[in-house]
């Protein structure tokens, strides 16, 4: 009877650290020398900056980034690649808005939050395109604006909304060209565009 093989060798955690000591980050490689487990990434503070998974080399699994010790994103990865919700996150923790991903690509509703918690923007993508509808909000929460889209361009009607919610405005779209226009009956408010996050949406 032959003896059973020998136990893989355990992972090797190892640290970085800058010339004068400072603790950057703790990395976990597997027999390879890949990156293989926990990571994380530290501030000038030393407090968390990024905490990662990784799987032969490759991010895989749930991930957070920090902003001044906080929570500011929370994101997901499946073999090296963008995958499923990324909630970023405001000052006092609240979301302000969530992309989802899949397989890298933009798929699936994007919402973008005020600081009170309202929606600024939904939009539809599919295949890390705008497809489906674009709605815009004023700060109270009324529909300034609603459209259509595929594959990235503006595709049938897109209707401006006055703030008592009666039509101001409606334009017809093919393949991202207006094809028919009525007058609006009178000019919507122009509600604020949400700042963009850091890492950037990309709308």
């Amino acid at each position: 009877m032959s003896a059973p093989p020998p136990d893989p060798p355990p992972p090797t955690v190892v640290e970085h650290r800058n010339d004068d000591g400072r603790l950057l980050a703790t990395a976990t490689l597997n027999q390879a020398g890949e990156l293989d487990g926990p990571f994380v990434a530290y501030d000038d503070d030393g407090r968390p900056q990024m905490r990662l998974s990784y799987r032969a080399g490759q991010p895989h699994g749930p991930a957070t980034v920090y902003r001044n010790g906080r929570p500011e994103v929370y994101l997901g990865f499946a073999a090296g690649r963008l995958d499923g919700e990324m909630r970023t996150l405001d000052a006092t923790g609240r979301v302000v808005s969530i992309v989802r991903y899949a397989a890298g690509r933009r798929h699936g509703l994007m919402e973008c939050r005020s600081a009170e918690g309202r929606p600024v923007l939904t939009a539809s993508y599919r295949d890390d395109r705008l497809n489906g509808t674009w709605t815009e909000f004023r700060p109270d929460g009324s529909i300034r604006k609603r459209s259509q889209y595929r594959n990235d361009l503006l595709e049938g009607e897109s209707v401006d909304f006055n703030p008592d919610g009666t039509p101001a405005g409606r334009t017809v779209y093919a393949a991202g060209k207006p094809v028919e226009e009525e007058t609006p009956k009178a000019a919507a408010t122009e509600a604020p565009k949400p700042e963009a996050p850091w890492w950037r949406l990309g709308w």
